[in-house]
């Protein structure tokens, strides 16, 4: 775990083969750079909301707005939002239970 947090931030290729687990999908980061640029598209965002839902995903608060949820099939349901421009952080269940 970084930092004592009980989330990390993953990229695709530390999600695309895990069967199963707890994750939060945010549109930016605590400081946007020009390489951690934030999503503002509207379209993008209201596709988003779509997908979250359908996915049984909440709304959560992580001193950045997003949506949290445990996915089944994290390589499949997150694709596209590492595709658009999203930041994933995978949960630590033991952590959040402590």
């Amino acid at each position: 775990m970084n930092d004592g947090f009980y989330f990390d931030l993953v990229d695709y290729s530390e999600v695309v083969n895990n069967t199963a687990g707890m994750y939060i999908v945010v549109c930016h980061l605590w400081e946007i750079t020009d390489n951690k640029p934030e999503v503002k598209d509207s379209i993008i965002l209201d596709e988003a909301r779509t997908r979250v839902h359908a996915l049984g995903m909440e709304t959560t608060f992580i001193g950045l707005p997003g949506w949290q949820g445990r996915l089944n099939n994290p390589g499949v349901s997150l694709a596209w939002f590492f595709n658009n421009g999203f930041y994933v952080f995978e949960i630590d269940d033991d952590m959040m239970q402590s």
